[in-house]
């Protein structure tokens, strides 16, 4: 289970706000796309669908400019984008690309734009190698358009940062050196061109912080976050949904440093800052009181955990629907909770539900898919049902070897619980080999993962004939 860390994205809406005045029937046109854009800020996402497909149909029976049309499917797929359904999203994306290119050329704004607002929905699907290009595309074109909006390269230079920094976290790549170069040079342009205490450079501290968190380094995260954190206290008026969400990181920066009573205070305060200014039904409060959640649930302070979980459910199921990926993932720790509290059926039933979702959502093989495969296996591992557990695990695994999640954290995941299943059955032969993969790939192990093996090795031996196996080697954090 993961914290939710905001790092933030910028993701380019500008294009919600249209110039239509030169085309026909521009002045219909501009009302229909303001209507929607601003039902759609408002979170009204049924009524923005309804008035995008009628644009769509009315698209199909009057000759328009292509600069129309491309305009419409950004503005649909940012809609869709925001509500959670990333298929559709990607699609219609997809499809203003191409509109763009045939209409603007292939080194336009409109079309960096696009692609930014792709990779985007990429890197929240976990597809962080395609997220990657179609940021790297987006960036390309604004350099080569020329410098005269820095602005712009910064936003795609803190993306582009970004989903190389959570491929880092999601060990698929080796080091968050690109990330903390995009996120440098972003910084630079945009002290230049705002100065020092500007809010979007508060974005860019803030961002830098998780890459120095993520790499370990406590006191580094820390000082950046406290300059974030000065910014956003000084900055007049005040931005308190900003505010609130340096002091969320801090806290999740302080909780992992082990000083759980500073951490909680800095929680709780960005949990009432978010209260306060976006009201109680916001689904940013409720990934804040996941936040506060989960210290309670590694503090051990269970029975305070759940009602947040709960609490933060019902927030986000009520904005974006049962089966958003983020309603998934608080659904997701919800269930580890129960896992913690021996409610073993009910943990069943809750990674069933992510598992469904994920799966509609992402297909079989992305990484959170994968993840919930996982979760649900160990709650039937939990309950006996062995069958039904390796069933899932085995196809985890296979699933793993096909694609690009080989030798990574959710490989050895997967060969852990296959080991741990293999001894709880007696069936030591068959799961040694899950032990030996696992000495092969060392660097992919996590701290807790390396805790499970060791464990393991010393179960396994006491159990198998003949010589003792050699020692679990040291290994090096990830």
């Amino acid at each position: 289970m993961r914290f939710l860390t905001l790092t933030v994205l910028t993701l380019c809406t500008s294009l919600w706000a249209v110039e239509l005045e030169e085309l026909k029937r521009s002045e219909e046109w501009e009302t229909y796309l303001g209507q929607a854009g601003d039902l759609a800020r408002a979170h009204k996402f049924d009524a923005a669908g309804a008035l995008y497909a009628k644009l769509a149909e009315a698209a199909g029976k009057f000759s328009l400019p292509l600069t129309l049309l491309a305009k419409c499917r950004n503005n649909h797929a940012a809609m869709l984008h925001a509500s959670g359904h990333y298929v559709e999203a990607e699609k219609l994306y997809r499809e203003a690309a191409t509109l763009w290119t045939r209409s603007t050329g292939a080194k336009s704004e409109q079309l960096a734009t696009t692609l930014n607002n792709l990779g985007e929905v990429y890197r929240l699907t976990g597809r962080f190698a395609e997220a990657e290009k179609a940021y790297r595309d987006s960036l390309a074109i604004r350099d080569a358009i020329g410098q005269q909006n820095q602005l712009r390269t910064a936003a795609a230079l803190n993306n582009l940062g970004t989903v190389q920094l959570q491929a880092f976290r999601n060990g698929a790549a080796p080091t968050a050196a690109d990330a903390e170069a995009n996120y440098q040079r972003a910084l630079q342009i945009k002290r230049g061109a705002l100065g020092p205490a500007h809010p979007e450079v508060a974005v860019l501290l803030n961002n830098l912080a998780a890459l120095r968190q993520e790499t370990g380094d406590f006191s580094g995260a820390e000082t950046l976050y406290r300059e974030a954190l000065a910014i956003r206290e000084g900055q007049q008026p005040p931005d308190y949904p900003a505010l609130a969400s340096v002091h969320n990181n801090l806290g999740t920066l302080l909780r992992r440093d082990g000083r759980s009573e500073q951490a909680e205070t800095h929680l709780v305060h960005a949990n009432t800052l978010w209260e306060q200014s976006l009201g109680p039904n916001h689904p940013t409060l409720a990934a804040g009181l996941n936040n506060c959640a989960e210290l309670f649930l590694a503090t051990g302070r269970l029975a305070d955990a759940e009602p947040l979980f709960r609490r933060a459910i019902a927030i986000q199921e009520a904005a974006a629907g049962p089966d958003h990926l983020q309603t998934a993932a608080i659904v997701e720790n919800l269930g580890a909770l129960f896992l913690k509290q021996g409610k073993v059926q009910g943990a069943e039933s809750l990674f069933r539900r992510v598992l469904a979702a994920r799966t509609a959502q992402l297909g079989q093989g992305n990484p959170l898919t994968l993840d919930a495969m996982h979760n649900l296996a160990q709650s039937l591992t939990i309950q006996g049902r062995y069958t039904e557990s390796e069933r899932l695990l085995t196809g985890e695994l296979s699933i793993i070897n096909s694609g690009q999640l080989r030798h990574s954290p959710q490989h050895a995941a997967a060969l852990v619980e296959l080991a741990q299943l293999h001894y709880a059955q007696h069936r030591l032969d068959s799961g040694a080999k899950f032990l030996d993969q696992l000495d092969a790939m060392a660097s992919s192990l996590s701290a807790y993962q390396r805790s499970r093996l060791s464990d393991l090795r010393r179960n396994y031996s006491r159990q198998l004939p003949g010589p003792q196996p050699a020692p679990v080697k040291t290994l090096l954090p990830r």
